[in-house]
């Protein structure tokens, strides 16, 4: 599969400090099995990163997903509170879309 990111999620993925991709869990992530492979890119760079995922976690909310995860495991600011990355999710995914399908947290691992 693959995925696209911002500049600076992608390099807090290739230096090993974002361990978890968030995304809604829609019809195309929904397919996602552990063990399969993740291609992210770039969309700066267009550098390319594989990735194995680890662990699926779907959620009902991406709020739900934020009390579990935050932080720089996601890519995130340590300081940020669970309120302000739900309020800056919404800029990425609509509320209808997290009501009609759910949050999805991948746990993932660089390939070698």
């Amino acid at each position: 599969m693959e995925m696209h990111l911002n500049h600076q999620p992608f390099l807090a993925m290739k230096n090993g400090t974002k361990k978890i991709e968030i995304r809604l869990n829609d019809n195309k992530r929904s397919k996602l099995k552990v063990g399969d492979k993740i291609t992210f890119t770039d969309l700066e760079t267009k550098q390319e990163l594989i990735t194995t995922v680890l662990k699926l976690e779907v959620f009902p909310t991406f709020k739900d997903l934020f009390q579990k995860y935050s932080g720089s495991i996601i890519g995130s600011p340590e300081e940020e509170t669970v309120a302000e990355l739900d309020r800056e999710n919404t800029e990425i995914y609509s509320r209808e879309k997290e009501k009609k399908f759910g949050a999805l947290a991948i746990e993932i691992e660089k390939d070698q």
